[in-house]
């Protein structure tokens, strides 16, 4: 499955989109919270060997298996510099920030293989719709793939999959709303210090909120959504005629069920706006459409097509809007 979601909690009451985890009212302090979600497991380190024969084994010197002592699953390879962060690590990121924040999420995914928080910034609740409640968070993470750093960012995304895992540091990225330190002693020696002097400023929040309101605000039918998507995907025109978004049937398909049946369009307001528009493409992009895919697909709508969509779809949404 694309989300590759092993174990979790899901706080405040509300369900991730993939179903999955132990779901609770409130929210908890980290430390239970990391519990809960199984998330305090150990990550170390051996040596590679490359089996060349029936008892033939011959030393890989320069990597090393990155792997969990307590089910002994290989998480991942990197190089014979790579030093392990322990998901302790993680938790201190969230103790360290919890006069500012309440948890939301901590998910483990692929066996262990990544492991992540989502905590909502005090002051930062706001509604484009009565009944459509958006949040500023803070999201840290830690991967033990060997490609994955310890970071941290400001996002607007809730972290309960890889797939929102993968939006969130794709936003961050462009944003330059994060830090990250790579698994290399030289960086983990910067930790505590990243930790103390974690910025916890409301940015501009509100802006945002703004933006989404404002597009909230302007009419949007079914069929000016149809029109609107074929700039959204750049749909080729035909020898005949200019594209149409129905070109693209696979695609249609989920577009058009996400926009008469997607998350959140039964809000009193939502339905039949620019913003029910952008949801629905944000959707399709980003969630439960995904998770047919394979590996190679799911890295190119996070970090590739699929991104550039959403960041495409928001633009027009904006200009739509003004």
């Amino acid at each position: 499955m694309a989300h590759e979601f092993t174990s979790g909690i899901m706080m405040n009451g509300e369900r991730a989109w993939h179903d999955l985890g132990e779901v609770i009212e409130g929210t908890l302090p980290a430390g239970e919270a990391f519990t809960r979600a199984q998330a305090l497991f150990p990550v170390a380190t051996s040596q590679l060997y490359a089996k060349l024969g029936e008892d033939d084994f011959v030393e890989i010197e320069d990597r090393r298996a990155i792997w969990r002592p307590d089910t002994r699953t290989i998480l991942g390879v990197a190089s014979d510099h790579y030093k392990p962060i322990q998901n302790t690590q993680l938790l201190r990121f969230a103790e360290a920030i919890r006069e500012e924040v309440d948890m939301d999420t901590v998910v483990v995914l692929r066996g262990g293989a990544k492991v992540a928080f989502t905590a909502r910034l005090r002051g930062s609740n706001h509604e484009v719709v009565p009944g459509d409640k958006i949040h500023r968070n803070i999201v840290g993470y830690l991967g033990h793939d060997g490609k994955t750093a310890f970071g941290g960012m400001f996002t607007n995304v809730r972290v309960v999959c890889a797939n929102t895992l993968g939006f969130a540091q794709s936003d961050a990225n462009r944003t330059g709303k994060q830090f990250t330190i790579k698994h290399t002693a030289n960086d983990i020696a910067q930790i505590d210090h990243v930790l103390q002097n974690i910025d916890m400023a409301r940015q501009s929040f509100a802006t945002v909120v703004d933006d989404y309101r404002a597009m909230q605000s302007t009419p949007m039918s079914f069929d000016l959504y149809r029109h609107w998507l074929e700039s959204v995907y750049s749909v080729p025109a035909k020898s005949d005629r200019p594209g149409r978004i129905e070109d693209l049937p696979r695609k249609w398909k989920d577009l058009e069920y996400a926009w008469h049946n997607g998350i959140g369009m039964d809000i009193a307001g939502v339905r039949g706006t620019v913003y029910h528009g952008l949801n629905a493409v944000t959707e399709v992009e980003s969630s439960q459409y995904s998770k047919g895919a394979g590996k190679r697909r799911m890295h190119s709508a996070l970090f590739g097509g699929g991104s550039l969509i959403i960041k495409k779809a928001h633009e027009s949404a904006l200009k739509l809007a003004r």
